[in-house]
């Protein structure tokens, strides 16, 4: 079937500034990172990642229709490790990302406490803040923002990213299950996403709302990357430089 000008414009608005081809992800996948850095990436992602059941949460509040509040619920309650997904024992999502942390060297404490020791990333908190207002807008365009122009650019980048981890960091297949796991989930999540904004975005007004906030979530992404590759990345070398 072919695919609605509608959904066409909501994909052609992720792909201008999808995540998987961030420097940040070009500088993963080439072996550009260590163990170190990949902790220090965690402790800005977890801040990010660990929230998304409370945002999906005032949506689901927010929900008037019956099928939208059941899709909702079920990608709470596998976030939140209640169900499994596919082959995976269910576990918290955001449990497997602290697992990882810890095999990259970081103590899980250090990620927990990251925030109320002011060491998140300006970027990061803006993309915290940006999904908290997103998640209070209604459901269609909230979902659009969260599910399309977040959740489903997941799968891609993760693709990406996951084979080095093994490939060229050294890491066990067990020890990447975070990232494993969100392929297969959110390839479903973000789908599942664009079914129900192309149900439910039935005006114009509607629908341009819904594109237009897609662009502004792959914005807050890349924003969110650009923070931690300026600060791991860009600025090391910039000293590196200077002290030779």
């Amino acid at each position: 079937m072919a695919k609605s000008a509608f959904r066409l414009a909501l994909e052609e608005a992720i792909e201008q500034r999808h995540s998987a081809v961030h420097p940040w992800s070009e500088a993963w996948t080439s072996g550009k990172l260590n163990r170190q850095l990949l902790g220090e990436w965690v402790k800005q992602h977890f801040h990010y990642v660990s929230h998304f059941s409370e945002w999906l949460g005032a949506v689901y509040a927010n929900c008037p229709h019956w099928e939208v509040q059941h899709f909702l619920l079920e990608n709470i309650t596998e976030e939140e490790g209640f169900v499994g997904s596919g082959d995976f024992a269910p576990v918290r999502h955001s449990e497997l990302l602290l697992d990882f942390a810890e095999t990259c060297g970081m103590k899980r404490d250090e990620i927990l406490d990251a925030q109320v020791k002011g060491e998140l990333l300006p970027e990061t908190l803006g993309l915290q803040s940006w999904c908290a207002m997103q998640s209070t807008k209604p459901f269609v365009e909230a979902l659009s923002g969260l599910l399309i122009g977040l959740e489903s650019q997941v799968p891609r980048i993760y693709s990406k990213t996951t084979p080095p981890l093994l490939e060229k960091y050294g890491f066990a297949e067990d020890e990447v299950t975070f990232f494993t796991l969100h392929i297969v989930a959110d390839t479903e999540h973000g789908e599942r996403g664009y079914e129900i904004v192309e149900k439910y975005a039935t005006t114009d007004a509607q629908r341009e709302a819904c594109v237009r906030l897609v662009k502004e979530a792959t914005m807050m992404r890349r924003l969110y990357l650009d923070g931690v590759y300026r600060k791991f990345l860009v600025k090391p070398e910039a000293a590196n430089r200077l002290a030779a």
